[in-house]
């Protein structure tokens, strides 16, 4: 500590540099912290632990074809089926192409049993008008927090995969312990099979429950056999394994956040090390005095060492600050626009790694030329005095 006030004197002795530098870094860790963030929050929505006792039973060849509703029969015959649904995703647009969110055709009665962990406060009066109206459906509360909806309030739809712009009655809503869970709206299954010839007998997939998760392996290893030799092939698979592939649809994007967290470490790496490289080779001379005063070389490459790695922490905590007060506005608009980031937050693991990560770059963008500097014989430093 006795040295503290000479390094923060060295550091700002060119305050315009060390400010460029620091804000660099800020911003550099805010869009890798984000970034990963950003991530994390996919990977938790396709990693749902609730999720371990419900299997997609889908066609084999792709996500979009259709499988016969009298597959249902026979996955509720088997003995491990707790209960089972047809869920067809409708894709219906709310006013304006901007407004999205999950909007499904059901099989209704066994909704609350196949999402009881995400379905967890409903009304059963709410639910059995749900069941008797055809043209009725069930949001979750924060959806129609967001638009305003309550019981009784129409909600038009208007179809872009099927030839059908349903007017849907709100007959009851739902809460979850998560946001995430309360983003969807589910209607009649039949609704869709009387506008809409070609899908009458038709789903997109069957949402399983098991009564127990680890009954799964052997559930997907009968229904798929079963199904094998049928025109239309089956696929089971975990849900978070589904949602998994439905994300996949949108790109790579783990594989793209990780590229771009590497190509901006890199950045910082080369910055920070120019940043240093120049300011101690602007210091030759008062390093060879340090030297020729009484300082160790390994004291004087302490001080530079702690310069660097004190610049690279304050663009870190920059980063950080900037990071936690934009995940609000992040989740917010981001949110609204994609609902699976309405539970956007950043992980306390994730702060803490980009603090290491730059404090790892300060200090290996100072080692090299603080040693070759201290290396350098005093004869040599002092002749420019």
């Amino acid at each position: 500590m006795k040295y503290l006030a000479l390094v923060l004197r060295s550091l700002f002795r060119s305050k315009r540099r060390t400010v460029l530098t620091v804000l660099f870094l800020a911003v550099s860790v805010f869009l890798v912290a984000i970034l990963q963030s950003v991530l994390a929050t996919l990977e938790g929505f396709a990693n749902n632990p609730n999720a371990s006792s419900r299997v997609a039973v889908r066609h084999k060849v792709s996500i979009t074809n259709l499988l016969p509703l009298r597959y249902g029969d026979w996955i509720r015959q088997q003995p491990e089926v707790e209960a089972a649904m047809g869920l067809q995703w409708f894709g219906g647009v709310y006013q304006d192409p901007r407004n999205f969110f999950a909007n499904f055709a059901a099989e209704p009665e066994a909704i609350v049993t196949i999402f009881k962990e995400e379905i967890v406060t409903y009304s059963e009066a709410e639910f059995r008008d749900f069941l008797r109206d055809r043209n009725g459906c069930i949001v979750g509360q924060s959806l129609a927090a967001k638009y305003g909806w309550k019981v009784g309030d129409v909600v038009p739809l208007k179809g872009t995969i099927f030839p059908m712009d349903p007017r849907l009655t709100v007959r009851g809503i739902w809460r979850s312990r998560r946001q995430v869970d309360e983003q969807a709206l589910y209607f009649h299954h039949k609704l869709l099979e009387e506008s809409v010839p070609w899908m009458e007998g038709r789903v997109g997939a069957f949402w399983v429950r098991i009564k127990h998760p680890d009954d799964v392996p052997a559930f997907i290893e009968r229904a798929d056999r079963h199904f094998s030799d049928a025109v239309e092939p089956t696929q089971s698979e975990t849900e978070n394994a589904f949602q998994l592939n439905f994300l996949k649809m949108m790109g790579d994007i783990a594989t793209i956040i990780h590229a771009i967290t590497m190509a901006v470490l890199a950045a910082l790496l080369i910055v920070t090390a120019n940043t240093m490289a120049m300011a101690i080779r602007e210091r030759t001379t008062e390093v060879a005095v340090f030297r020729a005063m009484g300082f160790t070389s390994w004291q004087v490459l302490g001080i530079l060492l702690a310069e660097g790695i004190l610049l690279a922490l304050l663009g870190g905590a920059g980063g950080i600050g900037l990071a936690w007060l934009g995940a609000g506005l992040i989740k917010t608009g981001l949110g609204s626009a994609i609902p699976w980031l309405v539970d956007f937050a950043i992980p306390k693991e994730t702060l803490l790694l980009c603090l290491h990560a730059t404090m790892g770059l300060g200090f290996l963008s100072t080692l090299l030329p603080a040693w070759r500097a201290v290396r350098r014989p005093i004869v040599d430093g002092l002749r420019a005095l």
